[in-house]
C-alpha cells in the first residue's frame, strides 16, 4: 500500500465515510460511548485537513469528557442511557443533537408567527416569560392533536430501509462500479492522481497520508494550552489543490506561480517602461471591472446604498408618519408580487384577490404599474438576470381561464405580464381605485406621483426597490406636506423601515440629496453595471466628506462639454479607488496592481484593477441613460451629437 498512494488515499476515503455513518448512528441510536470513540477517531482528521477550531474544540470536549464518570456520576448515568441526545419520538433513530433541536425546535418558534422577533420583544422578561409558556404551549398543542385525531405518525421503520430506496442505492453502487472499471484507482503508482482527469500529483501531495499527519500534529498539542497553541500551515497535508513547491534555504514552501511571474513582472517594471503602457489595455476580451464571465452587467447590491443613507440620515432618530390622513401611492411592480397565485384559480379571482388587498390596506390609493412593450430597454439585463434566461410560455387568457402554471413561469413572459397588468388595471377601476400605467420602467413615475400627492397632503410611498429611495430624496419638494417611503416587510427586519424623505432632505442636506443619484448610478443600478471592488457606501461618504468629489459629480448634473464629462469622470473613479489627485486611471491601475502583488498571498485577478482610461465612455454613457431614464436631469443632448466613442 505504501507503493499504491491513490489505493491509499481511496481506503483512507472510504474509512472518513465510514466514521461519519458511524457518528450519525451514534446520534440517532444515542450511543453515548461510540459518540466519544467516532469523534476521537475524527480528530486527526480535523487537525490534517486545517480544521483549526473543530481540533482544539474536540481536543478539549472529549478531555472533559472522559472525566464525566469521575467528577459527574450521574450526568455519566444519564447520557450512557442514551439522554445525551434530544428525541421527539420514541423510535429508535430519533435521537438529534441539541445544537440542531435547539434550531429547529427553539430558534424557529422564536422567529415565526407568535415569536418573540414578531412584536413581543426581547427584554428579559419577555425572554422569561416566552420560554415559561413553551411547556404549557406544547401541551395544548398535544391535546389539541388529540382532540382533532391530526396526530402526526410516522413508521418505525427506517427511511433507508424501504424496498425503494434499496433499489434506489443499488442503482446507484452499479452506476459508482461502472465508472470505477475504467479509472481503477487501485493501481501502481508513484504519486497520487485524480482518477477522472488523469493528472498525477506534485511529489510534494501527502493527503494520502491524512491519518499520520493528523496524529502528529496533536501529538505536538500535549502538554499545551490550547488558547495559546498556534497550527502551523505547513504541518496540515497538502492537497493536489495546493500551490506548487519549491525549496528556499532547505526547506519546502508552496508558490503560486501565478503570483511569482507577476512578481517578477513588477521587477521588471521598474527598469523598462514598457511593463506600464500595458496597465491601459484592458488584458482580457471584456471589460472584466464592469461585466461578468457570462457578458452580463455585474448586478449592483442596491440594499448597500439604502443602509449607508439610513446610517448617514441618522435613521433610527427619523420622525414616524401619521398615518390618519394619508394618501398611498403603491408600486405595481411590488404589488403584483406580493400575493401567492394557485393552480387552477381563475384570472377574475387572481384580480379579486388584489383588488380585496388593496382596499383592505390602503385608503384612496395610486397603484403605478409598469409597461412591458415589445422593444429593447435599458433594463433588459437586469430582466434577464432576474428569469436567468428563462422565458415562459405565451399564454392567450381571458378573466374567466384558470391558471395551469407557476406564476413566476407566467410573469417570465412579458407579454403575459403586460397583458395581465391591463386586467388587473381594468378590475381596479372597477371598483373604484386609481391607476397609472408607464410606457416602460415605472420607478421615476412613482416618484412623480407620489411628488404631487405630496404637494396636497401627506403621502406614503409602498415600494421595495431602493431606486425609489433615490428618486424621492432628490425630486421631493422639502416644504410640501409629509413624503414617505415604506415597505410591506419580508423576512428581512431592515425591508420595515419607514422613510422619512422630508427628513432626509433636511439631515443629509440638499447637495448630497441632489447627487445622490449620480452615487447610485455610478456604483451600479438597473441599468449601469457596479464597479468590481467598488461598494455603495465608500462613494456616500466620500460624497459627504470630500469636496472635490462633489465637484466632480456635479459635472454630471450641468450642462457641460464631453471633455468636461470626461475629466471629470475619470477624477471621480480615481478618487473613488482611493488615488491621488495627480493621477489618471491607467497610472492608478499599475500602481494599484504593484501594492496588491507586493503584499498579496494569491494572484491579482484581471478584474481587481480599476478600469482603464479607455473604458470611461462606455461607463459614462451608462451614468447618462440612467440620468435620462430617471429624470435626474434632461441633459442628454451631448451624447446623441457625440458619436466616437460613445
Amino acid at each position: 500500500m505504501a507503493t499504491h498512494p491513490t489505493a491509499r488515499l481511496w481506503v483512507q476515503y472510504m474509512e472518513m465515510i465510514s466514521l461519519l455513518r458511524q457518528f450519525i448512528k451514534a446520534e440517532r441510536t444515542g450511543k453515548w460511548t461510540l459518540h466519544l470513540q467516532t469523534l476521537h477517531q475524527m480528530l486527526p482528521y480535523f487537525a490534517a485537513a486545517g480544521h483549526n477550531s473543530y481540533t482544539k474544540s474536540v481536543h478539549i470536549y472529549l478531555q472533559q469528557m472522559i472525566q464525566v464518570h469521575a467528577k459527574h456520576p450521574d450526568v455519566y448515568v444519564f447520557f450512557n442511557t442514551g439522554h445525551h441526545v434530544i428525541r421527539r419520538s420514541d423510535r429508535f433513530w430519533a435521537g438529534l443533537s441539541a445544537d440542531l433541536v435547539i434550531e429547529q425546535v427553539l430558534m424557529r418558534s422564536m422567529k415565526t408567527t407568535g415569536g418573540l422577533t414578531r412584536g413581543r420583544g426581547m427584554a428579559e422578561s419577555q425572554r422569561t416569560q416566552w420560554l415559561l409558556s413553551m411547556p404549557a404551549c406544547a401541551d395544548v398543542n398535544g391535546a389539541m392533536q388529540d382532540l382533532t385525531e391530526a396526530n402526526y405518525v410516522t413508521s418505525d421503520q427506517h427511511k433507508d430501509s424501504t424496498m425503494t430506496r434499496k433499489t434506489r442505492d443499488n442503482r446507484d453502487n452499479l452506476a459508482l462500479l461502472g465508472f470505477l472499471q475504467d479509472r481503477n484507482p487501485f493501481t501502481h503508482k508513484s504519486s497520487p492522481r485524480n482518477i477522472a482527469t488523469g493528472v498525477a500529483a506534485d511529489v510534494s501531495v501527502n493527503v494520502h497520508n491524512a491519518l499520520e499527519v493528523g496524529n502528529n500534529i496533536i501529538k505536538s498539542m500535549e502538554g499545551k494550552n490550547a488558547l495559546d497553541y498556534v497550527f502551523k500551515k505547513k504541518s496540515q497535508v497538502v492537497t493536489m489543490g495546493h500551490k506548487i513547491s519549491a525549496k528556499v534555504d532547505g526547506e519546502s514552501i508552496q508558490v503560486d506561480p501565478q503570483l511569482l511571474f507577476q512578481r517578477l513582472l513588477t521587477v521588471a517594471a521598474k527598469v523598462t517602461e514598457n511593463v506600464q503602457e500595458i496597465f491601459k489595455y484592458e488584458l482580457c476580451s471584456n471589460l472584466s471591472s464592469l461585466f461578468e464571465p457570462s457578458g452580463l452587467l455585474r448586478q449592483a447590491n442596491k440594499p448597500i446604498l439604502a443602509d449607508a443613507v439610513w446610517a448617514l440620515g441618522r435613521g433610527n432618530e427619523m420622525p414616524a408618519p401619521d398615518e390618519e390622513d394619508m394618501s398611498y401611492v403603491l408600486d405595481g411592480g411590488s404589488l403584483i408580487q406580493r400575493l401567492p397565485w394557485k393552480r387552477d384559480e381563475t384570472f377574475d379571482s387572481i384580480c379579486k384577490s388584489y383588488v380585496d388587498y388593496v382596499i383592505r390596506k390602503y385608503t384612496s390609493p395610486i397603484i403605478v404599474f409598469d409597461g412591458y412593450d415589445t422593444g429593447p430597454s435599458t433594463k433588459d439585463t437586469t430582466h434577464l438576470r432576474r428569469t436567468k434566461g428563462a422565458v415562459g410560455a405565451q399564454v392567450n387568457f381571458v378573466g374567466g381561464m384558470p391558471l395551469k402554471t407557476k406564476k413566476e413561469h407566467f410573469l417570465a413572459n412579458s407579454m403575459n405580464k403586460q397583458k395581465f397588468i391591463l386586467l388587473l388595471i381594468e378590475r381596479l377601476a372597477v371598483n373604484g381605485l386609481a391607476t397609472v400605467h408607464a410606457d416602460g420602467d415605472a420607478d421615476l413615475l412613482i416618484a412623480q406621483t407620489a411628488v404631487n400627492s405630496a404637494a396636497k397632503k401627506a403621502t406614503t410611498v409602498i415600494g421595495e426597490d431602493t431606486d425609489l429611495l433615490v428618486l424621492l430624496c432628490f425630486h421631493a419638494d422639502p416644504h410640501s406636506h409629509g413624503l414617505f417611503l415604506r415597505s410591506e416587510g419580508g423576512k428581512n427586519t431592515k425591508s420595515l423601515r419607514i422613510w422619512n424623505i422630508n427628513w432626509l432632505q433636511i439631515t443629509l442636506g440638499p447637495e448630497v440629496c441632489h447627487l445622490l443619484p449620480f452615487v447610485h448610478a455610478m456604483t451600479g443600478c438597473d441599468t449601469t453595471s457596479r464597479l468590481f471592488g467598488m461598494g455603495k457606501g465608500i462613494a456616500l461618504r466620500k460624497l459627504n466628506s470630500d469636496p472635490q468629489f462633489r465637484g466632480n459629480a456635479e459635472v454630471f448634473s450641468n450642462e457641460a462639454s464631453k471633455k468636461d464629462i470626461i475629466c471629470a469622470g475619470e477624477k471621480t473613479l480615481t478618487c473613488l479607488y482611493g488615488g491621488r489627485s495627480d493621477e489618471d486611471l491607467d497610472a492608478l491601475r499599475y500602481r494599484r496592481f504593484c501594492e496588491r502583488v507586493s503584499s498579496s498571498n494569491t494572484s491579482v485577478s484581471v478584474h481587481s484593477p480599476p478600469p482603464t482610461h479607455k473604458q470611461l465612455p462606455a461607463i459614462i454613457a451608462l451614468v447618462y441613460i440612467t440620468k435620462f431614464n430617471s429624470g435626474w436631469e434632461n441633459q442628454i443632448t451631448w451624447i446623441q451629437k457625440s458619436g466616437d466613442g460613445f
